[in-house]
């Protein structure tokens, strides 16, 4: 009897010492993943208008307008002349917040209007270095005018005179919040491709 006991009593003291059972290890919970929209607006417009459109002989130029970034307010503004074939002989580009008429335009579609009337050269076709004014009205002339044309660093008043008499067509464009750049086209000659050069800035009245 005493030795039932003690092996009883045995029993119950090793149970004790063993640690308890726990239960089976849970896999961690994954928090499901949160949904975010992202609305990207953007400012991606391109537009594009005839400059010279002429039939004989064919000579034809057309400006392309762009504007790219995350909103209007921070794009920026790139001007490209064409030939015909597309081959790019004058580019231009600036920020869209300096520059008037493209500046308040807040959605694509407004700025699709904006750049239309940004590269718009008239109704009455290209215009001429013929019509620019006279040497002694340009800026730091002593007949300077009330609005006058700034030409470009370097040039004289023979070269002024000449570009007059040359009468070339000329593109202008807003290029800031007070002027328009201008760019004139010399035509090509013996194999030699036609080309485009900036003379200067025409400050704005008002």
């Amino acid at each position: 009897m005493r030795l039932r006991l003690a092996i009883a009593a045995s029993v119950l003291a090793l149970a004790a010492c063993q640690p308890t059972a726990t239960e089976a290890a849970k896999p961690a919970e994954t928090k499901a993943p949160v949904e975010t929209a992202s609305v990207e607006a953007g400012c991606n417009v391109t537009v594009s208008k005839p400059w010279i459109d002429q039939e004989t002989p064919i000579r034809r130029y057309t400006a392309e307008a762009s504007v790219l970034g995350p909103s209007c307010a921070q794009g920026v503004a790139v001007l490209v002349i064409r030939q015909r074939e597309g081959t790019p002989i004058y580019t231009w580009a600036g920020q869209v917040d300096y520059l008037f008429g493209l500046r308040d335009a807040a959605d694509p579609a407004a700025m699709k209007t904006a750049l239309l009337d940004w590269i718009d050269q008239g109704d009455a076709g290209p215009e001429k270095t013929g019509t620019l004014p006279a040497w002694e009205e340009t800026d730091g002339q002593p007949k300077r005018a009330e609005f006058p044309f700034m030409p470009i660093e370097g040039t004289d008043k023979a070269a002024w005179d000449q570009l007059k008499k040359d009468n070339l067509e000329m593109f202008c464009f807003p290029q800031g919040m007070e002027s328009s750049n201008c760019a004139v086209l010399r035509p090509g000659e013996d194999g030699v491709p036609a080309a485009m050069e900036e003379i200067g800035l025409q400050l704005f009245p008002g």
